[in-house]
């Protein structure tokens, strides 16, 4: 397979999988939040951290030649 393809496919992949990031690590998020051991502002930066890694990745996938 090319690496094009290759390329083109985890982009797809990443895609595919975002909600099921974003859905997973807020169920995470809203546990240690209820049992008080993460603050809710350490709360939002996981999940943007995560949301903003995942994009990032897409981009230099779909970038890389």
């Amino acid at each position: 397979m090319s690496d094009k393809k290759q390329n083109i496919l985890k982009v797809v992949g990443l895609a595919v999988g975002l909600p099921s990031s974003i859905l997973s690590i807020f169920i995470l998020v809203y546990i240690l939040m209820d049992k008080e051991i993460i603050s809710e502002t350490a709360a939002l930066i996981m999940i943007l951290l995560i949301i903003a890694s995942t994009f990032f990745l897409m981009v230099r996938y779909a970038i890389k030649k």
